[in-house]
């Protein structure tokens, strides 16, 4: 609130964190900007096929998501605008997309972004229960393994598929290479920093710049194909590297 000024045009506010799962007030952020000039949007990637988003109730004015994230093709998503809202032409040249995005328009990823938006619908209500039941299942198996970690997020306010795990004593360039030959496909951060040797910036806005979960920090995240039998076996596997990373 103390951000918003009198000739704010514009704010943009993630619905969900990609790295650590925490959803963001984005319904009361909504309320504080009714009557205020500044358009709201909202990147719902991550929570999309997951959370119940409706427009309404959130009161955002822009909401974008993209396909890939429920298993749809790569390279495509859509822009939630609200009517009265307007955009910027994106290209310029043909009258495509209602004259903001010039070019012929990718058919094929259409069609497969709406059957994997009819699937997710379907499926939205068991898909979070079945992702939160992993979490609690990972998450109880490395209890009983005894190794110590710390959640860096709050499971009742982060999102069921996202898992962001500190594992003190480790370094996270032997956990991923360990989990790696283990099987187990695990990232220090987002696919967008994928590569990168700096600290999650997420993590130093969380925790700051000389905090040790900078380097010990693992994301686990959970999908369609999962079963509770991988889970559990992630997790056992989890342990044993720890376990073995710990002592050196």
């Amino acid at each position: 609130a103390d951000a918003l000024r009198d000739d704010t045009i514009l704010v943009s506010i993630m619905h969900s964190n990609n790295e650590v799962g925490t959803m963001q007030p984005i319904r009361e952020i909504g309320q504080l900007l009714y009557g205020h000039q500044a358009v709201f949007h909202s990147d719902a990637v991550q929570a999309y096929g997951i959370e119940k988003l409706d427009v309404d109730e959130l009161k955002v004015d822009l909401l974008s998501v993209s396909a890939h994230k429920i298993n749809g093709p790569k390279g495509i998503g859509f822009l939630y605008i609200r009517e009265g809202i307007k955009i910027a032409r994106q290209l310029f040249g043909g009258e495509q997309e209602r004259k903001r995005r010039a070019g012929t328009e990718n058919v094929a990823a259409i069609a497969g972004f709406r059957e994997a938006v009819n699937i997710s619908m379907h499926q939205l209500a068991s898909k979070r229960t079945i992702y939160d039941e992993y979490r609690r299942l990972f998450i109880d198996k490395l209890h009983t393994s005894g190794v110590s970690f710390h959640q860096n997020s709050l499971l009742e306010n982060s999102l069921p598929h996202i898992l962001n795990l500190s594992f003190p004593g480790t370094n996270v360039e032997a956990m991923l290479v360990n989990l790696d030959l283990a099987g187990i496909a695990v990232s220090s951060g987002s696919a967008c920093t994928a590569g990168s040797i700096d600290p999650s910036h997420v993590l130093v806005a969380m925790f700051g710049k000389e905090s040790d979960r900078l380097t010990n920090s693992i994301r686990f995240s959970f999908g369609l194909n999962n079963t509770r039998e991988q889970i559990e076996k992630a997790s056992e596997e989890t342990a044993k590297i720890v376990q073995r990373l710990a002592k050196k």
